[in-house]
């Protein structure tokens, strides 16, 4: 398998399938890949330059590390900026999440480790994910961090899993899923060891619809609506009784 054009946003890269130039691959490559406002940044950028390209229709995410997907936001950068500008911040990463949650083309999360809290969210915000088998757990941590999720985060996980007692486990216990027991409960659609393989195999069953990129992204759209309007609302919920959001806006 030989990817090809790569283009690099900051410290993340985009490439096409050398053997089928629609699907595009973008990677992370920021070791932990959390998410600070440089690397909500780099995003945007890389989905602009992926939307730009009139033949992508489909992409896959991924990270470099052989240990980590996302681990989520970067509270150690965040958090210092004070509560009125973390606030302003989560909206920014609301608004990645929408966009990802709506892009107009197939999305593949392609879980090569530790996906977890805000990295956990990016995946789900995918329309597909991927993860291995033999390494890395998904898990949302908040009961354990102390970070209610905001309505919009929480509108994701409702409109992505729709088993009530997976969904109470998921978000209450702060369990870590390997891939197996997330196959199982269906947080992901495939757990294997050789998943870029199984998810460029997804890509060329899924991009000829993507080439539709209007009817795709008004399905999207249409799908996603109520969280799409959570994500983008200005509210952080009931986590707005935490200190750090003591500052409100």
């Amino acid at each position: 398998m030989k990817w090809v054009n790569k283009k690099e946003f900051g410290n993340f890269y985009v490439e096409q399938l050398e053997s089928n130039q629609d699907i595009f691959l973008l990677t992370l490559n920021d070791n932990e890949n959390r998410f600070n406002d440089d690397n909500l940044g780099h995003f945007h950028k890389s989905l602009d330059y992926i939307e730009s390209c009139e033949n992508a229709s489909c992409l896959i995410t991924t990270s470099i590390s052989p240990k980590f997907y996302s681990l989520g936001l970067d509270l150690d950068w965040a958090l210092p900026r004070g509560p009125k500008n973390f606030q302003e911040f989560v909206y920014r990463f609301h608004a990645l999440l929408q966009r990802v949650l709506t892009f107009p083309i197939p999305t593949i999360s392609c879980i090569n480790g530790h996906s977890f809290a805000g990295g956990a969210m990016f995946s789900m915000a995918h329309d597909y994910r991927i993860m291995k088998s033999d390494k890395g757990f998904f898990c949302l941590p908040e009961i354990d961090i102390h970070i209610p999720l905001t309505p919009g985060m929480n509108a994701i996980l409702q409109c992505k899993i729709s088993n009530a007692n997976t969904f109470r486990d998921v978000v209450l216990t702060g369990k870590r899923f390997g891939g197996k027991e997330a196959e199982k409960l269906q947080l992901v659609d495939k757990a294997c060891t050789d998943i870029l393989e199984k998810s460029v195999e997804l890509a060329e069953f899924l991009h000829t619809k993507g080439k539709d990129r209007i009817t795709f992204g008004s399905l999207k759209e249409e799908m996603y609506k109520s969280a799409s309007k959570n994500l983008l609302e200005k509210s952080i919920g009931f986590a707005g009784r935490l200190s750090i959001f003591e500052a409100k806006l």
